[in-house]
């Protein structure tokens, strides 16, 4: 190795974790921060109406704002925007497999030949 690559492997032998989240993971903990959030914004126009809380007028101005750009779209036409999406996220999964079996293969038979 010249003194780059080894300097390199050398920090990434030490980086230890233990597990790297999988993509089925991070979709839930930004889901439930989603949720965690929205959460919140309830509670926090629920004491507003019930006079609990001061009402905020750039935080109501900015809830409305958020509420009006949120696209109308119908349950149909999510479905297929959905399906279409998750379709398009097999076949990249799909194709990195792929590819990641190739270059597997390469890395063996360059071995193979320099062993030869």
């Amino acid at each position: 190795m010249i003194e780059a690559e080894r300097v390199g492997s050398d920090i990434l032998k030490t980086t230890v974790t233990d597990k790297l989240p999988n993509d089925l993971e991070g979709m839930e903990a930004s889901t439930k921060r989603l949720y965690s959030l929205i959460d919140d914004i309830y509670k926090y126009v629920d004491d507003v109406v019930e006079g609990r809380a001061a009402p905020d007028n750039d935080i109501g101005r900015f809830l409305a704002n958020e509420l009006a750009s949120v696209l109308k779209i119908s349950a149909t036409d999510f479905d297929n925007v959905f399906n279409k999406i998750i379709q398009d996220n097999f076949a990249l999964i799909y194709l990195s497999s792929l590819i990641r079996t190739q270059l597997s293969m390469v890395e063996k038979l360059n071995m193979a030949a320099q062993i030869l």
